[in-house]
């Protein structure tokens, strides 16, 4: 609709198997590098997955004191180090009531699969009762929104999307629509995942769809799937808003198109992709 306010882009932060910086990834991908390597870190002879997007160059402890890492899964860690670059970039500062007209939407499959692997073990595994006394504040799925809000004192619409793979992108959405219509001036928004865990990678294996080369999404002869880490986040902010305060502008969300398959829970559909796609267009004015 007419109404609806325009969106930009004023900051990005990355931490993933390419680079811990968003400006690291990007000169990796465009040098044609891999970020898939040999597992590292998991100590189960029977595992039988070889390979993974891990993003080895991230050390907790060059970015967090001790204090700080007892409450924060490794999911928790990357979104607010991808949270830091984001906003450093754009130069945004959240003085005055913004704060309390800035949203923090991340996305994440999983949430706190480091502690909850951590947790089974201990539990069932070692026959120790005694768990992480901040488990809960660790693995819940909002915890990565959770502490970018507390990070930088947002107190507007803070939450987590859990879509699957689908996560980070229904989060960039959700935070699109509440700025188009009002309900905040500025979000972070994005997704994080770190699920390299020996409970995970086991379910995944018992699906029967890891790939043990590499991951070749659209190759005739392509294998299965690679796990990976890492997160993205980006600040949006109505066009308004980063005029007004002399913003360089990266990019314009114009659209955002959402759909479900509604056919098989393990067999995307391409048909779904491709509503998705139409709708997105349609919502930006580029539709053909």
């Amino acid at each position: 609709p007419a109404t609806m306010r325009r969106i930009v882009i004023t900051g990005q932060g990355c931490v993933s198997a390419l680079g811990t910086t968003a400006v690291a990834t990007w000169a990796a991908m465009r040098e044609g590098q891999a970020g898939i390597g040999p597992l590292t870190g998991l100590d189960d002879p029977t595992l039988r997955t070889t390979i993974a997007a891990q993003a080895q160059g991230f050390q907790a402890l060059d970015h967090f004191d001790e204090k700080r890492l007892v409450l924060l899964d490794p999911v928790s860690q990357m979104a607010l180090v991808a949270a830091r670059e984001a906003v450093a970039q754009s130069g945004i500062r959240f003085e005055g009531e913004l704060g309390e007209r800035t949203a923090v939407i991340i996305g994440t499959g999983i949430g706190g699969a480091s502690t909850q692997d951590q947790m089974a073990r201990r539990l069932y595994g070692e026959k120790n009762p005694r768990v992480h006394p901040m488990a809960i504040v660790r693995v819940m799925p909002n915890a990565p929104a959770s502490q970018i809000s507390l990070e930088f004192g947002l107190r507007g619409p803070v939450f987590a999307v859990a879509s699957a793979c689908a996560s980070s992108n229904h989060a960039l959405g959700q935070a699109l629509m509440l700025l188009q219509t009002g309900a905040a001036d500025v979000a972070l928004a994005g997704g994080a995942e770190a699920c390299i865990t020996v409970g995970t990678v086991k379910a995944w294996e018992a699906m029967r769809v890891m790939a043990s080369d590499t991951c070749r999404p659209f190759s005739k002869g392509r294998q299965g799937l690679v796990l990976g880490e890492g997160a993205g986040v980006f600040v949006l902010e109505t066009l308004e808003h980063a005029q007004a305060r002399g913003a360089t502008i990266l990019a314009e969300f114009v659209g955002c198109g959402m759909s479900a398959d509604a056919a098989d829970i393990v067999m995307p559909d391409a048909s779904g992709a491709a509503r998705a796609m139409r709708a997105a267009l349609a919502q930006g004015g580029l539709a053909q």
